[in-house]
Parts: C-alpha cells; sequence; structure tokens
C-alpha cells in the first residue's frame, strides 16, 4: 500500500501506470486527434469569415426570406 503522501497512479485492474496507458492510446488515436484538430480549425475559420451582410444574403439562413 502506498504512504498517505505517494500518488497511486496505476489501474485497480492492471499493473500498468496511467502514464503508460495514456502514452500507449496517444499513440493509437493521434490520427483521429490531429484530424480533429484540423478540421475544428477549418471550421472556425469558415464560422468567422462569415459577416452579417452573408448570413442575411444566405438561402440557407433565411429560405423564404420571412423576416
Amino acid at each position: 500500500m502506498a504512504s498517505k503522501g505517494a500518488v497511486n497512479l496505476t489501474h485497480r485492474l492492471t499493473s500498468e501506470s496511467t502514464i503508460t496507458t495514456a502514452a500507449r492510446e496517444v499513440k493509437n488515436l493521434w490520427p483521429f486527434i490531429v484530424g480533429l484538430g484540423a478540421t475544428g480549425y477549418i471550421m472556425l475559420q469558415i464560422g468567422l469569415s462569415c459577416t452579417k451582410e452573408d448570413i442575411e444574403n444566405s438561402k440557407f439562413a433565411n429560405p423564404n426570406k420571412h423576416h
């Protein structure tokens, strides 16, 4: 059992440390993480580039020109 001041960094079910598990998962998931970041960046840039005039003239934002 660990002392009061020590932090237990092992899982209950395995003897592998949390840091080792995280490192292994990052190795497996890095394409997903990079793709998610790139997609988020592109969507953010598109969203920030839209002006109020673009939204008012959009047929998707106001399809029947009711407002």
